[in-house]
């Protein structure tokens, strides 16, 4: 069951039920035109299903899983500066992997390549794919820093990643346990900026020709501890002149 979230700028959000993920988001660009800024199925992996619920209030919707041992609360709230925040508390009988599903976003709308989307990320190491066991890396110096505004598609010409179609690479910051802004993205063509925020150390960047997400890493529930997170997404609007860009973007939006 879909389950709506509004606010009073016209915002509606899709939440899913079943699988507690985000569905649909319907925003305005800088025209005030509304689109779906959600470009595929969420990502996931280890994602429970079956949670419960009661109707949404208002901007807020209360989840519950009880499932093997373990228990999550999860609660998204929609508010009125565009921003969906998720609180989320989880307890297990044993050691226990848990993680959410990650939407995946397209800041123009469906149909439309994520190829000039910018991205900012404040994460000073990586850790690409395939390389378990081994420290994660310095951005200094390579395609992965975006510690200064970048396109995504300027990143994937570097020589290192042409061979690439898109990210999955591990991000690290230095975290404090509290709520911060580690990203925004923003697509030139509609203005729509997307901020990301997180109490982690680390995302896991993915993308392909349509789309984009920054998911939260999967957390271990250790028996009788209580595991806390929460994340926000928030969107809006910015002028291209804003961006501080520092690499050229094509503003081609089409596959």
């Amino acid at each position: 069951m879909m389950h709506l979230l509004r606010n009073a700028r016209g915002m509606r959000v899709a939440i899913d039920a079943h699988d507690a993920s985000v569905r649909a988001w319907w925003a305005p660009d800088r025209y005030g035109r509304l689109a779906d800024v959600l470009g595929a199925a969420p990502q996931a992996e280890h994602v429970p299903t079956g949670w419960q619920c009661a109707p949404p209030d208002g901007g807020h919707l209360l989840l519950h899983l009880a499932q093997d041992g373990l228990s999550v609360r999860l609660a998204y709230r929609l508010d009125e500066d565009g921003s969906l925040h998720l609180d989320c508390v989880a307890t297990a009988d044993t050691v226990t992997r848990f993680a959410l599903a990650a939407p995946r976003f397209n800041l123009q709308g469906r149909g439309a390549a994520v190829a000039d989307h910018v991205l900012r990320l404040d994460a000073d190491c990586y850790w690409p794919g395939g390389r378990k066991g081994e420290a994660p890396l310095d951005v200094a110096g390579s395609a992965f820093d975006f510690r200064q505004p970048a396109p995504l598609a300027s990143r994937l010409a570097w020589p290192a990643l042409a061979h690439l179609t898109g990210f999955r690479h591990d991000f690290y910051w230095t975290g404090n346990g509290k709520l911060r802004e580690a990203a925004w993205v923003a697509d030139p063509a509609s203005g729509r900026v997307l901020r990301f925020s997180s109490t982690q150390d680390s995302c896991h960047l993915y993308s392909d020709t349509g789309c984009f997400s920054l998911l939260a890493q999967g957390v271990e529930v250790q028996p009788g501890q209580v595991t806390r997170f929460k994340l926000a997404y928030r969107l809006g609007v910015q002028d291209i002149d804003a961006f501080d860009i520092s690499e050229a973007v094509s503003m081609m939006s089409k596959k």
